[in-house]
């Protein structure tokens, strides 16, 4: 009926009218009469008339609550405050549990709270009120179907053939195994022993066998192991397992059927629909990349589009009367998974809907199990129960799923503990899984006590299992070097090895004449590794390419770094011989690169590793352009965990050595005492070691001198600067003639700002360790001034924008740890 439908009061005859039919078709937009007519009213009333309703009807106006809008509302909040509870307390109690149990959390909580109030209570009428579309269920329901579309457009399926041959028959093993045993295990069963219907058993066996690359990759992002190298294997396998699956799924959906011509239709549609996204929808994806204009936006229009054909894959199907996610998934493994698309959809939808939409699929799903039943369940009251069969098949391919993982990897060389986690990851259960559950569910294939065990084993499956991960991965000796790399250990002639960070082309001129100033010779060779950072977009898992400049020169996997490569060929190319340049790009997140810069810089032995800044000026370096916080965060978190030696260049003048000009390179390290001090040192003793390269050593003593430094401290830094000033080595003549030692007696800060400010003009490039003045007179009263903490605090005056002269600035910090043997 619809809101111009007019009630005939006739049909009533002699009876009184129904007062309480007509006052729920007004309010609740639902009726049903004694005579068992129903009428609806569409569109329903949304939201209430405000205060005028309770004035005007006090006795029969409805709640706040029982309007679709508010309730929907309400219920989205209550859900989020819920797990955003939860997660916060996990993160402060030092528990790394994934989002996902938090939100499981949060349903179990309103089931509890529903069960304890009764059927009557404000909670009851909340999350299921009376005569009303469930509109948060749909919601979230939308949002599951969003999320697996998204996992499919995150996932590459390239990385099967790219994965080790370990991963390989890790990833099969881990689905073979379980699938195998359960099916012999149920053939030669006995109607006692396994207590289940055979569309039952098929559905545990499939989903407990499984391993979803989403779910993964999720905990490996929660649990901060997604750059680690048992992550990378767990990421390549759980493709693997998740593509054996899925395969061997579809290829058992249609046996249920009776009839073959009905399995073998099923499969013709199933197959026809993967076919048109593949064939039809990714081209049509590739001409929409094609037709954006360079660097603009995809056009909203694509992305509605897109959505609506998610909507229809689902349709098709769910008319297939199969699980409707995988339509969505289908087709967002059909979306090219790169930017500009993949990571459009990606940036736009996932954000909105993992942290409000999804976790209202996550409570509904809570609540439709029966807690009582866990009780039940873990008294073990009866070992014929139904549901103590069902524990002990979870339970069985658990162990199975863990020990295929754990041996096959073994066997092929890795370490025993790296074996165990990736077993442990491999096993991890989450949202697709207590999905796919849910839809059985609803088509009554299981019913609700075996659901609600599978509910509770993946609840306990998602909160101990990431807690015994994280017991036994400890991520602080995942960069741990086992000796000495930094500049003041090595001979002033020996090979350096140094690796350059490039964000930004601007990036990439300052690096190559910071580079061109500290090369030295044939004898003494320069190994620079260059690795140019890109940010991930559009999907999961991180790439590291590697380019080999000098063999394979600028073709080369060069989508991402055309113009680093390029450019650092050019530099090669002008030093010749004397240096080695390897370049590499990182497709990484953001949150995860300093990962992959400390793993390089262990892998190639790295003994410095120099950072750009976050702040980049303008060509006549007056003005800032660019600040960005990312860089920052991540320059501080490379100086926390690098097995090496590090350098932040801040350039605000062309540090540049030309061999052809008259014109020297002017350099000034500042000494005042440490280890720090005595690597900024090093680096620049190899500098001056050049032509057209003049240094200056600037020795800031306190006028206090015995309350400021150890007379141990004294020697040990006086013979590093007399080795400077005075070498023995009769090739260092040239370092000899171009090295000025001063010193200067400070009182206080004061006075080192007053002495830097004068001689700001005389110099292109300060060299300066991050502790420079740490607990001395030469930074005393200016330590609360300091904006920038990883440049310390004369670093931070150096480049501050009230300094008078724009000259550059390297801050060094010595190698922080080393392992003992």
């Amino acid at each position: 009926m619809g809101n111009n439908t007019n009630v005939d009061m006739g049909n009533y005859g002699d009876r009184e009218p129904d007062i309480e039919w007509i006052n729920n078709l007004a309010w609740y937009g639902k009726a049903v009469r004694s005579d068992g007519f129903t009428c609806e009213v569409h569109p329903g009333q949304s939201s209430s008339y405000g205060i005028w309703e309770k004035a005007l009807f006090n006795k029969v106006h409805l709640h706040i609550w029982q309007y679709p809008l508010p309730n929907l509302e309400l219920v989205i909040l209550l859900v989020f405050v819920l797990w955003q509870v939860f997660d916060i307390l996990f993160k402060k109690l030092g528990l790394l549990i994934p989002k996902f149990a938090s939100m499981m959390l949060a349903g179990l909580l309103l089931n509890v709270l529903l069960t304890v109030s009764g059927d009557k209570s404000i909670i009851q009428e909340i999350l299921f009120p009376e005569n009303r579309i469930d509109v948060p269920g749909c919601l979230g329901t939308f949002g599951f179907m969003m999320f697996w579309f998204l996992n499919g457009v995150k996932m590459d399926v390239k990385t099967i053939f790219k994965a080790e041959v370990h991963a390989r028959l890790t990833g099969v093993a881990a689905a073979a195994l379980p699938i195998t045993v359960g099916l012999v295990l149920y053939k030669f069963k006995s109607a006692e022993s396994i207590p289940l219907k055979a569309v039952e058993y098929n559905t545990l066996l499939l989903m407990e066998s499984l391993t979803s690359f989403s779910e993964i990759a999720r905990l490996l992002v929660d649990l901060g192991m997604n750059h680690s190298s048992v992550g990378q294997v767990a990421l390549s396998t759980s493709v693997v397992s998740n593509m054996v699956g899925l395969m061997f799924w579809l290829g058992t959906v249609p046996l249920g059927f009776q009839s073959l011509v009905q399995d073998v239709g099923l499969l013709v549609k199933m197959f026809f629909f993967i076919v048109i996204v593949f064939a039809v929808v990714r081209p049509i994806m590739f001409k929409v990349i094609i037709r954006k204009r360079e660097g603009r936006p995809i056009e909203d229009k694509y992305i509605y589009g897109i959505l609506i054909m998610v909507f229809l894959s689902c349709m098709y199907w769910d008319g297939l009367q199969q699980f409707p996610a995988l339509g969505a998934f289908f087709l967002g493994l059909a979306i090219p998974n790169e930017p500009p698309l993949g990571s459009a959809l990606v940036e736009r939808l996932e954000s909105f809907n993992f942290g409000i939409i999804l976790p209202l699929f996550m409570s509904a799903s809570m609540l439709r199990s029966d807690i009582r039943v866990w009780k039940d369940f873990l008294i073990f009251y009866s070992s014929n129960d139904k549901k103590f069969a069902v524990g002990c098949l979870v339970l069985l391919i658990f162990l199975l799923k863990l020990s295929a993982s754990m041996i096959v990897p073994y066997l092929c060389k890795m370490p025993l503990k790296d074996a165990i986690i990736l077993s442990l990851i491999m096993s991890h259960k989450g949202l697709i899984e207590l999905s796919f559950y849910l839809f059985s569910y609803g088509l009554e294939l299981l019913d609700r006590d075996t659901f609600s065990i599978l509910v509770l084993s993946i609840l306990l499956n998602s909160l101990f299992l990431p807690m015994t991960i994280k017991f036994l991965y400890d991520p602080s000796k995942r960069f741990m070097c086992y000796q000495k790399r930094s500049l003041a250990s090595m001979k002033i002639t020996g090979a350096l090895k140094t690796l350059v960070c490039i964000h930004r082309p601007d990036h990439i001129s300052s690096m190559i004449n910071l580079l061109e100033a500290c090369y030295q010779s044939y004898k003494s060779p320069l190994t620079c590794y260059v690795l140019h950072l890109v940010e991930l977009q559009g999907q999961e898992v991180p790439t590291l390419i590697a380019h080999k400049v000098q063999k394979l020169g600028a073709g080369t996997g060069a989508k991402y770094s055309e113009n680093v490569i390029l450019s650092f060929e050019h530099f090669h190319r002008y030093v010749r011989g004397s240096i080695f340049i390897d370049t590499f790009t990182c497709i990484t997140n953001s949150n995860h690169m300093q990962d992959d810069i400390c793993w390089l810089a262990l892998d190639k032995a790295v003994t410095f590793i120099i950072l750009p800044f976050h702040r980049t000026w303008s060509l006549n370096r007056t003005s800032i352009v660019s600040d960005s916080e990312m860089i920052r965060f991540l320059n501080f978190n490379v100086l926390k965990q690098a097995p090496c030696s590090v350098g932040i260049l801040v350039e605000r003048h062309l540090v540049n050595k030309n061999q052809e000009s008259q014109q020297n390179l002017k350099v000034c390290v500042i000494f005042v005492g440490g280890e720090d001090d005595i690597e900024a040192l090093a680096f620049a003793k190899r500098m001056a070691r050049q032509e057209n390269v003049t240094l200056t050593v600037l020795r800031l003593l306190a006028g206090k001198k015995s309350k400021q430094m150890k007379g141990s401290d004294q020697t040990l830094e006086a013979v590093e600067l007399r080795k400077l000033v005075r070498s023995y080595d009769p090739g260092t003549l040239k370092e000899e003639s171009s090295t000025t030692y001063l010193e200067e007696v400070i009182l206080d800060g004061a006075d080192t700002s007053m002495l830097l400010r004068s001689m700001a003009s005389d110099y292109d490039l300060f060299i300066i360790s991050r502790t420079c003045g740490q607990n001395h007179a030469a930074t005393l009263g200016i330590e609360s001034w300091c904006e920038f903490e990883e440049l310390g605090v004369i670093g931070d005056f150096l480049a501050s924008p009230d300094f008078p002269s724009k000259t550059s600035v390297l801050v060094v910090q010595q190698q922080r740890t080393i392992a003992n043997n």
